[in-house]
């Protein structure tokens, strides 16, 4: 803490109690906050509910340390209240994750007792993981005063004084927390860290825009419109016996398409669980339409599950830093993003509005080549496409071969690029998702060893260098310490993922602070949200924050390709290539479906078969 004391004069410990409406996802409206700062040992209590033209009780400048558990929440509250966002933040949660990233400890019956329904990263796991165990709310209690906190309306006297009694304490757990974190937190890197949480939490308040009127269609609807997908595809896709895959038929279609060696579940059983469908379906169009035809069979509260607010926004928990790599990891039942493609294309602008979607360009593969310095990949990347750049290389296809030309042979070596060359599969897995055979994969994954022989000695390094030290960082700082079971595909993966992820948190914070209205970051892109009048100069704003991104993770004046689809305006609704047949299918059945509610009661004959199903005289 006195090292602290060099670098500013005020650190302030924040937290906020908000609800977010009767949908869970509406805007958070605050309720009351709690603000201590640690040197002067000055703590403040607001009661915000219903209240306006309070400030907040500290300077939020550059001499300012802002601390917070998961500070989106808090960020989300300013906002709200109109307040500034602070200039310098760390979210001692992030911190939590950083720290534990690669650690499997035990966890004791008594530490699973204390934790309650709290996580793994939860505040109280914290608490209970730097000795603090006796400081922390019991779990019950932080239970009930979150529902207090999210059930909104009139609190009486007593309420009021309770939530912020329950308030405080997390401010003080977030006290006693700090110094015990700070001997192990790298403040620059966590500074970082928690600049992009701070654009998370507008990101999270913003949300994505919603056709609320057609998922309200849907969801109603939705019953019915399964049923008739069903049968429209027993010709093709017949593989349903009571809304789920059955082993006899599956077992049946994939002879009759000619599909072998499909793995099997540890008790025997055919594999159709989301990760192994994702996987196969990553080139055969047959395997794509079976994975988007499942994902609408089985999810029967699909709409249910989409948090909606009353705005029509889908607003959700980003997850950041939720995977080993630093990726966020949002809840694929809550977020548009998350069921199959089709599902985005209830993505729609405001009136006036538009759509902007921006993506690095083989994001991973050109940070391999510029990390490893490895010359002719960085040709290939820079001035070709990489995948094509390779096959002309190596004589598969004509020099002036393009990606519409030869789709299929850039395909195919994209995968052997990524599962192949970048994570390390096995020949047979490339040509199994590939749709090529073991030898033309072994063959391919041959010829870029010969090509490329400096990424391959980098890589080989990568291996060493973490076996060696027992960790890997990226270059900002994200840590993920190995151990004996992590495997070289694993290590291989984690630098380009990780940096990956550190190059799209520098754009996000690039653009949400220079105002532009990031409503998504996906993976290796940013979705925006404009007037229609200002798009093009949007566009051009959002390119230079995602090139300044590649340079500042890559070095020097080397930057990744940005790619731009067509701005979709309204009235016109955003759509996912990989989806549009099965959306158009999808809306196809809502119209019969919708025709056939509306006949009238008389016409009625025999028995519904599920809810939402009927059979109608000449039907």
């Amino acid at each position: 803490m006195e090292a602290l004391r060099r670098h500013y004069d005020r650190v302030v410990c924040v937290d906020f109690e908000y609800g977010t409406g009767a949908t869970g996802a509406d805007p958070p409206s605050p309720r009351c906050v709690v603000a201590k700062e640690i040197f002067s040992q000055t703590t403040t209590r607001l009661w915000l509910d219903g209240r306006g033209g309070e400030r907040f009780p500290f300077p939020l400048d550059d001499r300012t340390l802002y601390v917070a558990y998961y500070l989106p929440a808090e960020i989300n509250c300013h906002i709200a209240m109109g307040w500034p966002i602070p200039c310098r933040a760390i979210d001692l949660f992030v911190e939590f994750r950083w720290m534990m990233n690669g650690l499997n400890p035990a966890i004791t019956d008594e530490h699973k007792r204390v934790l309650g329904r709290s996580g793994r990263f939860s505040l109280l796991n914290a608490m209970y993981s730097f000795g603090l165990a006796s400081d922390a709310v019991d779990a019950g209690h932080k239970d009930n005063m979150r529902d207090l906190s999210l059930r909104g309306g009139d609190y009486s006297h007593e309420e009021r004084r309770e939530l912020l009694a329950y308030n405080e304490t997390d401010v003080v757990a977030l006290e006693k927390l700090l110094p015990r974190m700070l001997p192990s937190i790298e403040l620059g890197p966590a500074l970082l860290r928690g600049r992009y949480m701070c654009a998370v939490g507008a990101i999270e308040r913003f949300g994505i825009p919603i056709d609320g009127p057609l998922i309200r269609r849907l969801k109603s609807n939705w019953e019915g419109i399964i049923d008739r997908l069903i049968d429209s595809e027993r010709g093709e896709l017949d593989v349903i016996h009571r809304r789920d895959v059955d082993q006899d038929k599956f077992a049946d279609w994939l002879r009759r398409n000619g599909i072998d060696a499909w793995p099997y579940t540890p008790t025997g059983a055919l594999d159709t669980s989301s990760d192994t469908l994702s996987e196969r379906a990553k080139y055969p169009p047959l395997v794509m339409r079976l994975k988007e035809f499942l994902h609408a069979v089985r999810r029967t509260r699909l709409f249910a599950n989409l948090q909606i607010g009353d705005d029509d926004r889908n607003r959700f928990l980003l997850s950041p830093f939720g995977s080993k790599t630093g990726r966020n990891t949002p809840s694929n039942s809550r977020s548009v993003f998350g069921p199959a493609t089709w599902v985005r294309s209830l993505i729609k602008p405001a009136e006036g509005h538009s759509i902007i979607y921006c993506d690095w360009s083989g994001q991973e593969y050109g940070e391999a080549a510029y990390f490893s310095n490895d010359p002719l990949m960085i040709h290939d990347y820079a001035n070709d496409d990489p995948y094509l750049g390779f096959a002309k290389r190596i004589k598969l296809v004509p020099s002036d071969a393009t990606k519409r030309s030869h789709k299929k042979v850039r395909n195919q070596l994209k995968i052997a690029a990524g599962l192949g060359v970048l994570y390390g599969a096995q020949a047979e897995t490339v040509a199994r998702v590939g749709d090529m055979s073991e030898s033309q994969a072994k063959r391919v994954l041959r010829y870029h060893q010969l090509t490329y022989p400096k990424f391959l000695e980098w890589r080989r390094s990568v291996i060493s260098r973490a076996d060696l030290h027992g960790e890997l960082r990226s270059m900002f700082g994200w840590k993920w310490v190995i151990n004996d079971t992590d495997k070289s595909p694993s290590i291989s993966n984690f630098v380009m993922q990780a940096n990956g992820a550190e190059m799209l948190r520098i754009a996000v914070c690039l653009a949400v602070e220079s105002g532009i209205k990031v409503v998504a970051p996906v993976h290796d892109a940013l979705m925006i949200h404009c007037p229609t009048k200002a798009a093009d100069e949007v566009t051009n704003a959002t390119l230079e924050c995602m090139r300044q991104a590649s340079n500042a993770v890559l070095g020097g004046d080397r930057e990744l390709t940005v790619g731009v689809e067509p701005a979709v305006h309204w009235p016109n609704r955003y759509s996912d290539c990989r989806g549009r047949d099965a959306w158009d299918r999808i809306m196809e059945l809502l119209e019969s479906v919708d025709t056939l509610n509306s006949q009238p009661s008389e016409c009625l004959i025999g028995e519904t078969r599920n809810p939402g199903r009927v059979a109608c005289a000449g039907s």
